[in-house]
């Protein structure tokens, strides 16, 4: 196992990327800042390179001009959230798999084995990803829990659907034989936890549920169903998203999509999706094999 020693100028760019985010939920001049903060410190320690900065910003431009659009009058609607629409889709697939030049993640940890049995495990600090939840979020998100007791009220209606996915989804996986049951605590579950959270989470439920499940249900807001069909479409998205696995990959990824879609829904906060997401990982990182059984 080799965990990696960042350099400083490595540490101080994710710093501002990881305040960047926490920001989302403090005032938009914060997190802005702090994204350009990243930029600037990305480009400095070698993490951004070329045309790095050309992908959010195109991105960013994208989500404002399909925010404008939903002000517009009926008929030029169409005419700028579809074209919109389509590039904020791309952009956020490309960058989520790490498919558009300029971007050099650091690894963070190589060939770790958290438990007898388990797969070798990799992580790498995914700047491209993040941007992905942050613009998202700061530009199309609405609503964002402020409150204490708004987060109470979001967390009793969401509860149900979060404890209910997390042993569907968990329980089928041992099933299916991908994990066993393996207790294990470790100091590495704190560094984790913050790049599980906030680099994989947030990225990953402002696309599929802040994004694609909330305009699909918009779209479909006249149709009887409409609602479930609009979370079913991102649950189904979000398995396909995981074929890399092999298709009973694809059906807990799909039925893990299906649980956080309900907890958004349940709520209508994104938080409550985003909680649901890391609560399963967490609770599978903690009391199973992580990341899976070795083939």
């Amino acid at each position: 196992m080799e965990l990696a020693r960042l350099p400083p100028p490595v540490l101080v760019t994710y710093g501002f990327l990881l305040l960047a985010i926490v920001g989302l939920w403090v005032r938009p001049v914060v997190w802005v800042a702090a994204l350009l903060g990243a930029v600037g410190c990305g480009y400095w320690s070698g993490i951004l390179t070329g045309p790095a900065v050309v992908w959010p910003a195109l991105l960013a431009g994208a989500c404002w001009l399909y925010r404008s659009g939903q002000g517009a009058p009926a008929s030029s609607r169409r005419r700028l959230q579809l074209p919109a629409a389509a590039v904020v889709v791309i952009l956020a697939f490309l960058l989520g798999a790490h498919l558009l030049p300029g971007f050099n993640n650091p690894v963070l940890v190589r060939d770790l084995v958290l438990s007898a049995g388990a797969s070798p495990y990799t992580r790498y600090l995914s700047f491209d990803k993040a941007l992905v939840g942050l613009l998202l979020t700061g530009i199309l998100g609405e609503g964002l829990l402020q409150s204490r007791r708004d987060w109470l009220e979001a967390l009793r209606r969401a509860a149900p659907w979060i404890i209910a996915t997390i042993a569907l989804v968990l329980g089928l996986t041992l099933a299916l034989g991908h994990v066993a049951l393996a207790p294990k605590w470790t100091s590495f579950f704190w560094l984790w936890a913050v790049t599980n959270l906030f680099f994989t989470c947030v990225a990953e439920e402002a696309f599929f549920r802040g994004f694609l499940q909330r305009e699909l249900g918009r779209t479909l807001l006249g149709f009887g169903g409409g609602q479930p069909l609009a979370g079913g479409g991102s649950a189904a998205l979000f398995g396909l998203a995981h074929w890399a696995g092999g298709w009973s990959y694809v059906l807990l990824a799909a039925l893990a999509g299906l649980g956080y879609a309900l907890a958004f829904r349940a709520s209508g906060r994104i938080e409550m999706a985003i909680l649901a997401h890391f609560s399963l990982n967490a609770v599978h990182f903690l009391l199973l094999t992580y990341p899976n059984l070795a083939v």
